[in-house]
């Protein structure tokens, strides 16, 4: 497995070979789980600095939870094709 969806996974940890193979094969699907490490990067990122920034935490959340609802539709649907 590549280390970097090992956050994706995480989040989803019944779907680990579905991850793995959709990230090497599928584009929009290596690009939505970029974009989530991205996210969740900024949102450690931005938590760890004194100004909290409040506003921007959440809107970075609302992000981050729809984007791991895409890569949920796309790991569950067609979960016989491999």
């Amino acid at each position: 497995m590549l280390n970097k969806i090992v956050s994706i996974v995480r989040i989803f940890p019944d779907y680990e070979e579905k991850i793995d193979f959709l990230f090497q094969t599928d584009e929009n699907f290596r690009d939505l789980c970029l974009d989530h490490i991205l996210c969740s990067s900024m949102i450690l990122d931005m938590r760890n600095t004194p100004n909290k920034h409040t506003a921007e935490i959440e809107e970075y959340e609302e992000v981050q939870r729809n984007l791991e609802e895409e890569i949920l539709e796309m790991i569950s649907k067609d979960n016989n094709k491999q």
